[in-house]
C-alpha cells in the first residue's frame, strides 16, 4: 500500500506495525487528531472494530463535530450510544440525520425544528418535502418562507 496517499510518516506506521490491532486502535484514537485517526483507521484496515466505538465515544464525548465526523467517516453508519450527544448541537443533529441516517430522525425533529434555518433544510434535503410541523417555526423567517414555499409550491 502506498502510504503517501494516507499522509502519514512511514516510522510512525512502523511502530503501529509491531501492535496488536486493539493496541493501535488505543494508540491512534489516545495519540491522534481526527483527521489522522481516520487515515490509521482506513491504512489498517481497523474501522469496522466495536472496540473502537467505545474509546472514540469517551474521547469526543462533549464534541458533536467529532462525534457526527466519526459516524460518518469511520463507523459509516449510525452510532447509537453517541446519538444523545450528538442531540447536543442542532447543525450537527441536522448533519448527522441528512449524511449518516439518510433519512428522518423523529426522536430529533422538535430540536431541529425549533431552528429557522435547520428546520427549513431538513424539509428540503432530509424530508424532500413539506413539513407541516415546521412550517409555523420557518414562517418566523420571511427571506426562508419564501424559499420553502417556491421549493415546495406551497403555502400562499
Amino acid at each position: 500500500m502506498n502510504l503517501s496517499q494516507y499522509r502519514l510518516d512511514e516510522k510512525l506506521l512502523s511502530v503501529f506495525d509491531y501492535l496488536t490491532d486493539e493496541q493501535k486502535i488505543e494508540t491512534a484514537i489516545q495519540e491522534y487528531s481526527i483527521d489522522d485517526i481516520l487515515l490509521i483507521f482506513t491504512y489498517y484496515e481497523l474501522e469496522q472494530y466495536p472496540y473502537a466505538k467505545k474509546l472514540l465515544l469517551k474521547k469526543y464525548r462533549n464534541n458533536p463535530p467529532d462525534l457526527y465526523y466519526c459516524a460518518k467517516e469511520i463507523i459509516g453508519g449510525r452510532w447509537l450510544e453517541a446519538e444523545p450527544m450528538l442531540m447536543t448541537s442542532t447543525e450537527y443533529t441536522y448533519l448527522y440525520s441528512r449524511h449518516v441516517i439518510k433519512g428522518r430522525w423523529p426522536e430529533a425533529e422538535l430540536m431541529i425544528m425549533a431552528n429557522l434555518a435547520y428546520a427549513y433544510y431538513y424539509a428540503r434535503y432530509v424530508i424532500k418535502g413539506r413539513w407541516l410541523e415546521a412550517e409555523p417555526t420557518i414562517m418566523n423567517d420571511s427571506y426562508l418562507w419564501q424559499f420553502y414555499k417556491d421549493c415546495f409550491k406551497c403555502c400562499n
